[in-house]
């Protein structure tokens, strides 16, 4: 991927072990990330610049990350989101729905599912390309 289609990456995530993971992954697809373990400071930088792509984990607040992913999705519906949570894939489903986030991950091993997640988004982006 060139400098100028590189995916921007907005990363909350308060827990170090996580963080690393999701962000070895993004940086080996040479994605730009900017990270944040406040989901309020997190918030405030999607509304001054674009990302395309929201990740949101545990933030230093400890707020539900349902409410999270709603108030990123109000803030920048265009932006595609993914979750990092302890839910249960029935459960994120149930409250997620209607909200059009691209999937969730689970806490422990990120990696494999976050790179799933990733390749779709990146066959959707792609294929807005080529139109």
């Amino acid at each position: 991927m060139n400098q100028e289609t590189k995916i921007k990456v907005l990363l909350l995530e308060n827990d170090p072990i996580v963080l690393d993971k999701i962000q070895l992954a993004l940086e080996e697809r040479s994605h730009k990330i900017t990270s944040f373990s406040s989901s309020n400071e997190a918030l405030k930088a999607s509304k001054k610049s674009f990302f395309n792509l929201v990740i949101t984990g545990h933030n230093e607040e400890n707020k539900d990350p349902i409410d999270v992913m709603k108030a990123f999705v109000m803030a920048t519906p265009m932006t595609s989101i993914i979750m990092v949570t302890d839910l249960s894939d029935s459960e994120v489903d149930e409250k997620a729905e209607g909200y059009g986030i691209l999937g969730n991950i689970t806490r422990k091993v990120p990696t494999e599912s976050l790179l799933s997640l990733l390749n779709t988004y990146e066959k959707i982006q792609q294929s807005f390309k080529q139109k």
